[in-house]
């Protein structure tokens, strides 16, 4: 399925839901938003996984919205809402956007585009440390949250409903790490990940088909392929990045991001469930073991070297092949920019072999991204 397919599908699929009644409640997609919560009164999330082009880019600068020297993502997310293209109309059935706070750019995104473009706006904000006063915070900021989202639907989320919205999402990525587990090339299980994020646990069906499939037909791997682990900023739907990765010679065996494991890997464990905790209790002890987020201050960094030095250290005692790492920039985030020199370093050390790569959605660098993915790989 090519993105034109997927984003005009999943227009449907959200008119559908609007038809039987339910809010569409969307948010940029690298943040602690508790999606369980949304899915239990109700709602259906939408994260914002969408990548851009120039016009897009343009359009938040043009309008002044945004300056020049803004998240390439967040300027996108201004855009498709100022521009509507053709396949994100869907983007008109919005009803609420999230203002969160991972990061200045989601903030600021956030807020411009519930003013300027009139969508109603719910706050919900997450700590940037795990200290025990950080988590009292989380947990009264999950029921704020909690109690926005009963206003605004009129009826109280009870706790039997955020455990079984939890325990769906559990099963959701529970189902995404047996495809994470698969052997095939990175583009496909991207595309997977992609889908399954936006549709959440309705695509929990075609999930068991796609790893019964695979598993059925046995290794798609390229064996001439240079295998990668891809780290940093996500590849977003509608992005050709992973099309010069692929065309170069090298195929990601690992997500490192958001679309991929850092969203699979932070679930509930069932002991955890059936200790009778209170549900947001639950979410905050979910915030708390998620050590490689980038809100885990000040361990981030040494907890993501660790972890990738394991996971390549594993991989080729499995393998015999040793891992190279792209370390993916979207220029001008700030949270993963700021650690590219320290991280390249640190890895290097461990004799790991890393390409930074610091680029916007421009179609005019995408000669040059080629060029230095293909020397990259020549390199391995």
């Amino acid at each position: 399925m090519d993105d034109l397919e997927l984003l005009t599908d999943y227009s449907d699929y959200l008119r559908k839901k609007k038809e039987e009644g339910k809010k569409i409640v969307a948010f940029m997609a690298h943040d602690n938003v508790p999606e369980e919560l949304i899915d239990a009164v109700g709602f259906v999330p939408l994260r914002m996984i969408f990548a851009g082009n120039d016009n897009l880019m343009n359009e938040s600068q043009s309008l002044n919205y945004l300056p020049a020297s803004t998240c390439s993502f967040a300027q996108t997310c201004i855009g498709l809402f100022s521009l509507k293209p053709n396949v994100y109309k869907f983007l008109d059935m919005v009803d609420y956007f999230i203002v969160s706070n991972h990061c200045i750019s989601d903030i600021c995104t956030s807020e411009i585009i519930t003013k300027y473009f009139f969508i109603p706006r719910l706050n919900c904000y997450s700590s940037y440390t795990q200290s025990e006063n950080a988590l009292k915070y989380f947990k009264l900021e999950l029921l704020d949250f909690k109690k926005q989202l009963e206003i605004v639907s009129g009826k109280e989320i009870s706790n039997e409903k955020i455990i079984e919205s939890i325990k769906k999402y559990n099963l959701l990525k529970s189902k995404l790490v047996e495809v994470n587990d698969l052997i095939i090339n990175g583009k496909e299980k991207l595309k997977i990940f992609q889908k399954a994020i936006l549709y959440g646990p309705d695509s929990l069906s075609e999930l068991e088909n796609i790893i019964e499939k695979y598993k059925n037909q046995g290794s798609q791997k390229n064996h001439n392929s240079k295998d990668l682990l891809f780290t940093g900023c996500s590849i977003f739907i509608g992005d050709y990045l992973i099309d010069l990765i692929e065309d170069g010679g090298g195929n990601i065996v690992f997500f490192d991001t958001w679309i991929g494991w850092n969203y699979f890997s932070q679930y509930i464990e069932d002991i955890d469930i059936n200790s009778n905790k209170e549900p947001l209790d639950l979410l905050v002890l979910r915030f708390k073991n998620n050590i490689y987020g980038d809100h885990t201050i000040p361990n981030f960094l040494e907890n993501k070297i660790a972890y990738i030095k394991q996971y390549i250290d594993d991989y080729k005692q499995e393998t015999g092949k040793k891992l190279g790492v792209i370390n993916h920039i979207i220029k001008f985030c700030d949270h993963i920019s700021i650690f590219q020199s320290i991280l390249k370093k640190k890895l290097q050390e461990k004799e790991i072999q890393v390409l930074n790569l610091e680029r916007d959605y421009s179609k005019a660098t995408r000669g040059q991204l080629s060029t230095r993915i293909e020397a990259f790989l020549e390199m391995m």
